[in-house]
């Protein structure tokens, strides 16, 4: 048997604020001073609101507005991540099975996010690319003796198929951030392109490359080769088709890739598994329309047959993924794990989203529940709603156990890293700070720990601003957070550890 081990991962009410009169819900000893950065700002009547808190004592620092939920934007991955975190466990693993079943291959998926991500796979050991891992798959049908696969049978149902969130938008579903959802997802349900020139000179249609390697794609090329200029290439896709279309002018040889989204990964990695074994020696029968590739039945009984290999992915892999690099599809797939681990239904957002809130009335109670809408985990949908003291009061309850706290504080982003690589470049801070970014149109949020790594003391944050009508609003919501967390800094820096190293502990 086969079996990749990655590298675990180590290291509703809303309120427009005239901001010159803004006012605190009751008085908290650094009020002031936030309320100074708040009107040091231009930014007008969006909605804003402000939670800090001291997670040795529990004591409230700063509340403005901090009860009125809000559009989180991309901080919902720490609702999803930490409820993975509460529900699925700090070792929980994802597991993708290959199975010899007589002359037919079924792959059964475990809605893992990280399958095939070709940044996760850079930081395996051994390194390896995506042909490894496909190659090996294949490899080890051949090595069973097998000569002529019947048929390929993805198993996906851990999920439901609702590939799409209703309320993404509609004119970005072939973005990587749009990628859909499945429960066998592959290489972040994209494909990458890779355009170059073509030797035949000015005006003709250049060449490309795709990973992973996928020659039965239908893509039509409009672009052309160019010898002045700049590359302009992009790629179109169908909606509902895996049909693409490259566009634009091609000078040099791409190397940074241009993804585009899949229809259905799951069938996606089917074919591609039909062509690896082609490749190795195994031959797969064909369909009407290529393979013999298809997705498992609703009610069909795959108990049967021999392991040839498994894929494992730590769940602290993921969490990084999802939340220092902020990947959507990584907090969709947890949270459509979450439905499935609790219901044993297929996961979906429906019943994801009722365990997320379930477990946020258990951490938190009913009235954090109550006041948190829920629509998807990555933040993509503006149907969420979250106030900041959910927010930190959420990441105090995860940082009451040690391993739990130490697994989730560092799948956050640091500034000079992940989505905070251009954050806080001025160097004053203190302390170390691990936060979320979150931005959709209109929407500025940051939520996270300012950590003194001296003494343990630790206060959680939330600076979320809604309503963001310009450029100058969009400066000035991303000034404030940095003011906000530099207050939370000094505040920081001048206290002794407390009696007790962590809340509840």
């Amino acid at each position: 048997m086969i079996t990749f081990a990655r590298r675990p991962f180590m290291a509703a009410v809303a309120l427009s604020l005239a901001l010159s009169g803004a006012a605190f819900a009751q008085p908290r000893s650094l009020n002031d001073e936030v309320a100074s950065a708040v009107n040091a700002t231009k930014l007008g009547s969006t909605q804003l609101g402000i939670s800090l808190i001291d997670l040795e004592t529990g004591d409230e620092l700063a509340d403005m507005h901090a009860d009125v939920p809000l559009t989180p934007a991309s901080n919902m991955k720490l609702l999803t991540t930490g409820a993975a975190m509460f529900v699925l466990g700090p070792e929980f693993t994802f597991k993708t099975e290959l199975i010899r079943d007589g002359d037919r291959i079924v792959v059964r998926g475990s809605g893992d996010p990280a399958l095939g991500d070709p940044l996760v796979l850079e930081d395996s050991k051994p390194k390896l690319t995506v042909a490894d891992v496909m190659n090996a798959l294949a490899g080890a049908v051949a090595k069973s003796g097998l000569t002529e696969v019947r048929e390929v049978i993805i198993d996906d149902r851990v999920f439901d198929r609702e590939l799409v969130h209703p309320s993404w938008p509609v004119t970005q579903l072939d973005r990587p951030y749009c990628a859909q959802v499945s429960g066998l997802n592959f290489h972040a349900n994209v494909v990458s392109f890779f355009p170059g020139p073509s030797a035949q000179g000015p005006g003709t249609p250049p060449i490309f490359s795709t990973e992973p390697e996928s020659p039965w794609l239908r893509v039509e090329v409009r672009a052309r080769t160019v010898v002045d200029g700049k590359n302009t290439a992009w790629i179109t896709r169908e909606a509902g088709e895996d049909r693409f279309a490259l566009r634009g002018d091609v000078r040099f040889q791409t190397q940074q890739p241009i993804d585009i989204t899949l229809q259905d990964p799951a069938h996606f990695f089917g074919r591609l598994m039909a062509h690896h074994l082609t490749k190795a020696g195994v031959r797969v029968a064909q369909g009407q329309s290529g393979a013999n590739v298809r997705l498992a039945l609703t009610e069909e009984q795959l108990t049967g047959g021999r392991t040839l290999a498994v894929i494992f992915t730590p769940l602290a892999d993921v969490l990084h993924r999802c939340n220092a690099d902020s990947e959507n599809l990584y907090a969709e797939a947890l949270l459509k794990r979450l439905g499935n681990a609790v219901t044993k239904d297929a996961g979906s957002w429906t019943n994801g989203a009722a365990v997320m809130r379930m477990v946020i009335g258990q951490k938190l109670g009913p009235r954090y529940a109550a006041a948190t809408t829920i629509s998807d985990g990555s933040g993509l949908s503006r149907g969420n709603q979250v106030a900041p003291a959910t927010f930190t009061k959420w990441l105090g309850e995860l940082a009451k156990d040690s391993k739990t706290c130490d697994i989730f504080t560092e799948s956050l982003a640091k500034p000079g890293s992940g989505t905070l690589r251009n954050r806080f470049k001025d160097g004053k801070l203190k302390n170390e700070v691990w936060a979320k970014s979150g931005y959709i149109d209109g929407v500025r949020c940051l939520s996270g720990y300012v950590l003194n790594p001296s003494t343990g003391r630790r206060v959680a944050f939330s600076v979320m601003v809604n309503e963001i009508k310009n450029d100058e609003q969009t400066r000035d919501a991303l000034k404030l957070h940095e003011a906000v967390v530099k207050i939370a800094d000094q505040w920081l820096t001048k206290k002794e550890p407390a009696e007790t190293s962590r809340v509840g502990g």
